[in-house]
């Protein structure tokens, strides 16, 4: 029996690890361990950071403690307008007789009084959005227009007497000099702040030839004054004053235009309210028991009633309180159930009005315990505010209807609120009860912004109903900025879904071929080629997709849409041909045979940029038949055109559903015919040739062709003609140059390099005693490559596609420049969308620092960081799972 020869070589080995060894293993793994340490922590700073930045979208207003203050010399019953300057320091009153009453905010002290109306009493007031224009009317029968409010101005300390310049920096003291009177304050070291009453009226204008202007209000369009007025004889007016400065003398002259509007108070009665809408195209009058009516002005030499509205169904019960928001597109009511409502006009089909737009309840923004009585509107924003018969204050803001403050008398006063004055930074709350005024600081934070309001439908105004809308700027001051971030969220998901179904085919089936199918020279130099496309900038991607590729789309859509069907058909062709070729050359030729099945790939190009502007013609045509009949007779007719089909101009959506239809018809066809025509054919032609069985392979593929389209032509004609389905503004609609189509394009080839070299690698790293196993059992290389290796390699080919989905998912370039960067939610092909990332990167360097479009977008990335790290949890879950089962394998 040998016995097994030592291991002693004569020299003692060393077991024992060098200092440098163990050096550089404790060096590598503290580096390692302190890479993947900083790697969670800065993912974790950049979420807490996103965190930071967006909670405060979400934080309640606060609202500060009441300062009460005791009015005195004026009579509350008397006011007819109040305001307030913006740093708080200041308010003013105004009385029926035109004396204009200054107090200070600090101690409720009368600073002055001026009397701004003289021979006449005030009857009739209205405000512009602005607030600093104000227009009255008079017991004469004239109507005087002008500011009144605060002056505020700066001076130097050196402009200042002595007594003044010794004041402490932020005090407040009483301003005298000469013909001025208000309030001083130190802003700095240097300069002072001076606020006094301010009027500026412009000439009285006749308008009731004596009689009182019993309802007044206005607005401006341009450079011309929109008027309408109720005279005390129940005449109703509408004026037009236009006025022009001399820029030689500043004299201002004034040009006016009246018409009558036909009204008959004595069969109607008086209304208690009279308002305008912004642009002047809309004249409200309403009662109290809740009745509307709403006249057509457009013309406003032939004004038309266009509706009569009840405001307040419930009987018994009355309209308390009516105002205009902002822009005046939108009234805001209260009633004396407690409740504060919106309405605007939208359009609709069935509207039975002459201008073809209702008057809709929109919000139901509040329900209060007793009846509204005044409403206040802010003039910069779209909150209001609603005082109610108990003395009880509550804030909302409109559109989001989010509430901002609920503020409740004191226990011993229930005095109702008079009127109202919201700061012109929304920034204070003036609140007048009888006798005592009330003033409550306000930061009111992001009203805006809700959960409901950033991913659910919104009702903005004019709009026919609840939509979810991105628009975050606009040309106007009274803009209705809208934060919707689900059509972001949706542009982010079509262009992934369209970018996958074009690249992750590709990329997969290119690196089973490569991996299975390609000499390992040729695989050396095409791999790298591929991973080489990797290397081009996005921006290149987006400038070619945008400027190259989109225009040269934009003539060609038959032709590419064709070439889908033509180019693949081709194919599957030159490989059923090449089963026809004898046994004996195939296995000659085994090398070249790719090459000799793509050589029918010219004949798919040219057959779609022949048959591509033919179809167009016949399919979207009115009459597919007379077009046809015309090829042969010359006859004029009217060819189909696709965009004009897309727009609804022409043809049916018969052709629609046929197109759209046909991989799922395929789809039905090809599982019929594998599980109910292959197994009779395989019992009864097993003793055919191998050229008969591959004939009847070939008669078998376009038979199936023939029934795959006439079984998605039947499925269109019933959806159409049947059901009345058209697939045109939910699947198709408008065609856009900029679309998802071209972005699909584009981000595919920006994402096969990568989903291809990572699925090559999982490919290429299954073991090859699978392969030998497979095919020593008599399976094809195909077989092989399907059951073997793509089930062991399954969770690396998942792991390439799910990087491929995180990286269309953030692209930014493309998607910019490609996609037309429009915020809309429809899964048309033909038009474009707008991303998260995309509109980050567009809007993000010109938004106000924390402000809400700043903090918004901030939440925009907050969102993407979420969608990525949901994919990836899902993605490494899914890959974990296929792993287990190829080690079952």
């Amino acid at each position: 029996m040998s016995q097994s020869p030592h291991a002693f070589t004569g020299r003692r080995r060393r077991r024992t690890t060098t200092w440098s060894v163990r050096l550089k293993d404790i060096i590598a793994q503290s580096v390692i361990t302190l890479g993947g340490l900083g790697t969670i922590a800065a993912v974790l700073g950049v979420c807490v950071f996103l965190f930071w930045v967006v909670i405060p979208l979400f934080m309640p207003a606060r609202v500060g403690e009441a300062r009460e203050l005791n009015l005195s010399e004026t009579d509350p019953q008397t006011i007819v307008a109040q305001g307030m300057d913006e740093y708080q320091l200041m308010t003013w009153l105004l009385d029926r007789n035109g004396t204009l009453h200054a107090y200070a905010l600090e101690d409720g002290a009368l600073l002055a009084q001026q009397r701004v109306i003289s021979n006449a009493t005030i009857t009739a007031i209205a405000q512009s959005d602005s607030g600093n224009d104000w227009l009255m009317g008079l017991s004469n029968g004239s109507v005087v227009r002008g500011q009144l409010g605060v002056s505020s101005r700066l001076v130097d300390i050196t402009a200042l007497p002595e007594d003044y310049r010794t004041q402490q920096p932020g005090r407040v003291s009483r301003w005298s000099s000469d013909n001025e009177v208000g309030l001083i304050q130190r802003v700095n070291q240097d300069q002072f702040r001076i606020l006094t009453i301010e009027s500026k009226l412009d000439e009285p204008l006749s308008l009731a030839d004596g009689q009182p202007i019993d309802h007044l209000d206005f607005t401006v369009a341009g450079r011309t004054t929109i008027m309408a007025a109720m005279t005390g004889d129940g005449r109703l007016l509408l004026e037009h004053v236009s006025q022009r400065r001399n820029i030689l003398t500043g004299r201002v002259t004034q040009t006016k235009q009246e018409w009558p509007i036909d009204f008959d108070a004595a069969s109607q009665g008086r209304p208690h309210w009279l308002r305008l809408s912004g642009q002047g195209d809309a004249l409200y009058l309403a009662w109290r028991d809740g009745r509307i009516l709403r006249y057509d002005i457009r013309n406003p030499a032939q004004p038309v009633l266009a509706e009569e509205l009840d405001l307040v169904a419930e009987p018994d019960e009355q309209l308390a309180a009516l105002t205009m928001l902002l822009g005046r597109g939108t009234l805001i009511t209260g009633d004396s159930l407690g409740r504060v409502r919106g309405w605007f006009r939208t359009r609709s089909g069935e509207a039975a009005t002459p201008d073809g737009v209702t008057l809709t309840l929109a919000h139901e923004l509040s329900k209060l315990d007793s009846a509204v009585v005044t409403l206040a509107r802010s003039s910069r924003s779209r909150i209001i505010a609603a005082g109610t018969a108990d003395g009880r204050v509550r804030l909302v803001q409109v559109t989001s209807g989010k509430q901002l403050a609920d503020l409740k008398p004191e226990k011993n006063s229930r005095a109702a609120v008079a009127s109202m004055v919201i700061g012109a930074k929304d920034d204070a709350l003036l609140i007048f009860r009888e006798n005592r005024m009330q003033l409550r600081t306000l930061d009111v934070g992001h009203p805006e912004t809700t959960l409901s309001s950033l991913f659910l439908p919104v009702w903005y105004e004019n709009y026919n109903q609840p939509q979810a809308t991105w628009q975050s700027s606009g040309a106007t001051d009274d803009f209705e900025s809208k934060y919707g971030l689900w059509p972001l969220v949706f542009g982010s998901i079509k262009a992934t879904v369209y970018s996958l179904l074009f690249g992750v085919p590709l990329a997969l089936l290119a690196a089973v071929f490569t991996s299975e199918f390609l000499k390992p020279r040729t695989k050396a130099v095409i791999k790298p080629t591929i991973e080489m496309m990797a290397s081009l900038p996005s921006v290149v991607l987006g400038f070619l997709g945008a400027l190259v590729i989109a225009p040269v789309a934009e003539q060609g859509v038959p032709i590419i849409l064709t070439s889908f069907i033509t180019i693949p058909l081709a194919f599957l062709t030159g490989a059923l041909l090449w089963q026809l070729l004898p046994e004996v050359w195939t296995l000659r030729l085994r090398p070249g045979r790719l090459f000799f099945i793509a050589m029918l790939l010219p004949a798919g190009i040219a057959a779609a940029w022949l048959l591509g502007p033919k179809l167009e013609a016949v399919l979207f045509a009115n009459q597919p038949m007379l077009v046809m009949k015309s090829w042969l007779t010359g006859a004029p007719v009217t060819p189909g055109d696709l965009k004009a089909w897309l727009d609804g101009q022409m043809g049916s959506g018969a052709a629609g559903w046929l197109i759209l239809l046909l991989p799922v018809s395929l789809l039905a066809v090809a599982m019929a015919s594998t599980r109910l025509i292959q197994p009779l054919l395989r019992s009864a032609l097993s003793q055919c040739s191998r050229r008969s069985l591959a004939v009847i392979t070939i008669v078998r593929f376009f038979a199936g062709g023939i029934a795959t389209v006439m079984l998605a032509g039947a499925a269109g004609l019933l959806l159409t003609y049947v059901l009345g389905w058209d697939p045109r503004g939910n699947l198709v609609g408008t065609y856009v140059q900029r679309n998802a189509l071209i972005v699909g394009f584009v981000m595919g080839f920006a994402i096969i390099p990568i989903i291809y070299t990572i699925a090559e690698d999982a490919l290429s790293a299954v073991p090859e005693h699978l392969r030998a196993a497979s095919l020593g059992a008599g399976a094809t290389p195909w077989q092989t490559a399907v059951r073997i290796v793509i089930p062991t390699a399954m969770s690396g080919l998942f792991s390439a596609v799910m990087i491929g989905v995180g990286r269309a998912v953030g692209e930014t370039m493309i998607v910019l420049m490609a996609a037309g960067n429009t915020a809309i939610t429809q899964w048309n092909p033909f038009n474009g969308f707008r991303t998260l990332s995309a509109n980050i990167a567009v809007e993000l360097p010109e938004a106000v620092e924390n402000s809400t479009h700043y903090r918004t977008l901030y939440l925009a990335a907050l969102v993407l960081f979420v969608i990525t790290f949901l994919l990836n949890t899902f993605a490494e879950t899914i890959r974990l799972r296929f792993r287990r089962r190829a080690y079952q394998l």
